[in-house]
């Protein structure tokens, strides 16, 4: 359970970071991923500004649910190991 809260919280308090990162880098990344002269194209259409929407998007929607992706895993490691004995019990008793 402490390694699965680990590994949430690390990608909950990455989250800000990386996509702070993309949004500043938004034109750089434009630039090498698809041309100069697409990067021209991209920037008269706007498409940094794009990015930089899509990015809070992003933000609004990944911290919540790595918190429900955090809350469904921990409710599944404290129920699994009550559930597979039975489990285990049924399909030894069909057998």
């Amino acid at each position: 359970m402490a390694i699965w809260s680990l590994l949430a919280w690390t990608g909950y308090a990455l989250v800000d970071p990386v996509l702070g990162w993309v949004a500043a880098n938004a034109g750089l990344v434009l630039a090498t991923g698809v041309g100069k002269e697409a990067a021209s194209v991209a920037q008269s259409i706007n498409a940094s500004g794009f990015l930089g929407q899509a990015t809070v998007f992003l933000q609004a929607v990944l911290k919540p649910l790595i918190i429900v992706v955090w809350a469904i895993g921990a409710l599944g490691l404290l129920v699994v190991p009550r559930l597979l004995p039975k489990l285990v019990g049924r399909i030894v008793h069909r057998r």
